[in-house]
Parts: C-alpha cells; structure tokens; sequence
C-alpha cells in the first residue's frame, strides 16, 4: 500500500500545522477515513483512505497519509486487511523518531481548525 513514511510540513494532522490551511469542507468528506462512525462501526474495507495532499513524490500516485496511519490507521479496515495480506508494514502505524507532534484524533484537528466534530453533529 503506498503511504507516506513521514508527515510532511503542512500535514494537518501535525499540531504545529497552520490552522485553517484546508477549506472545511475538506476535513468534512475526510470525516469518514477517521474512527468508528455514529453506529459504532470501523470505516469498511471500501471506505476511501486519508490521502496525503502532497501525493507521491514527483508522480500522480495517491499515497497514505503518515500522520492519519499513526493516530488513526489501525481503526480503518483496509489498513487492518494491508497488514494482515502484508501489503502494509506494522510500523506504518508507529510514530518514528523524530516525529511532529500529532492531535490525538480526527477530532481534536478538526477542532482546531474550527471545522464540526461528530459531537457538534446533532
């Protein structure tokens, strides 16, 4: 599975990111890619990833984004699936050395850049 191996500098999921960089509706139809929906479900096998805005260095290719597979990669299940085939390594999930900061969820970003959390959501 391709994916970013590193947040890149403007990754909202970085807590020194600057707020607001990404219109809210982004974050919106990003909601999905982020935590067990209001049901209490995993997003499905199906369900679209959390792409990295970036993309693949010098190519069109969609790549995942390092900071969404660290805090909120192991609730998504395609990620569950690509680790179990070995299409995804382990430590895709694991914050390397060195690493920014992270909000601790979709939430907590989506918060701070003043976009409604699924408590917000009646």
């Amino acid at each position: 599975m391709p994916r970013r191996k590193f947040p890149c500098h403007d990754c909202p999921w970085q807590v020194n990111a600057e707020p607001g960089k990404f219109p809210p509706g982004r974050y919106e139809r990003l909601r999905s890619t982020c935590r067990p929906d209001a049901e209490g479900m995993p997003p499905l096998p199906g369900s679209p990833m959390f792409g990295c805005h970036v993309g693949g260095p010098g190519t069109d290719e969609d790549l995942a984004c390092a900071g969404w597979l660290a805090v909120e990669g192991h609730e998504h299940m395609a990620v569950r699936l690509a680790l179990r085939d070995g299409r995804l390594p382990l430590e895709a999930l694991d914050r390397g050395d060195n690493w920014p900061e992270l909000y601790p969820s979709y939430e907590a970003m989506a918060a701070a850049n003043s976009v409604a959390t699924r408590e917000d959501v009646p």
